[in-house]
């Protein structure tokens, strides 16, 4: 009997607790160059655009559940722009401590939180606003991901994918396939494209209306805003 906890990918089973586990383990190496990227550069073009997006609705005195918080270059900045707190969740120990030491030294290690753990899983606190940066694409099963966020989000939900759409929809799709073939002989995490009509219609059947949507050269930047729900 197939064991309900692990889903098929390309010819054998792929255990979510395995996926997770490999998560951590690689963006443990990474977490310095994400820091640093941080320190050097700032936020990626898309995550930027995300930025932009919430900063327009307003962000001052909100809460903020940033889920796969990476580095904390996010939080960061919302922090810098007048949220309240920020709870960050990300699967990897390396990563939590960086956020944390640029909570620190940014000045804000009284109100934001790191900490280790499965965004998909984690009980989350209710927020105003929940980030999923570039982490949908990390699991080969989104709904629950999705599912948390919505639950923890009381105004807006705001995320980024893949480009999987448009003219650069097929082009994109092989590209992934053939990474991730080689992600696979290395060992690697893979990348997914997740249906992107699916997740519209999961956010909607939540009472959440796509309010701004914008392409970069490789990902798509989406936020989803609803009407306050009760603390």
């Amino acid at each position: 009997m197939q064991d309900p906890q692990k889903t098929r990918v390309t010819g054998r089973f792929w255990s979510p607790d395995k996926e997770t586990d490999r998560i951590g383990e690689e963006f443990d190496a990474d977490a310095c160059d994400f820091c640093d990227r941080y320190k050097r550069r700032g936020l990626s073009k898309s995550s930027r655009l995300l930025l932009d997006f919430i900063l327009d609705e307003g962000v001052q005195n909100r809460t903020v559940a940033d889920l796969g918080s990476g580095a904390g270059g996010f939080s960061i900045e919302l922090l810098k722009k007048g949220a309240a707190s920020v709870i960050g969740v990300d699967l990897s120990s390396k990563m939590v401590e960086a956020a944390s030491e640029l909570a620190r030294v940014s000045g804000f290690e009284g109100r934001a939180k790191f900490q280790v753990g499965n965004a998909a899983e984690a009980e989350l606190p209710s927020s105003d606003i929940v980030i999923i940066d570039k982490v949908l694409c990390c699991y080969s099963d989104w709904r629950p991901l999705l599912k948390n966020a919505i639950d923890a989000g009381r105004t807006m939900v705001g995320f980024i994918v893949p480009r999987d759409q448009g003219l650069a929809k097929w082009p994109f799709r092989i590209g992934v396939r053939v990474v991730n073939i080689f992600q696979k002989r290395r060992g690697k995490i893979l990348f997914y494209l997740h249906p992107l009509e699916t997740l519209d219609r999961t956010l909607q059947d939540s009472g959440f209306t796509q309010q701004k949507r914008q392409g970069s050269r490789l990902w798509l930047v989406f936020l989803y805003t609803r009407a306050p729900t009760r603390a």
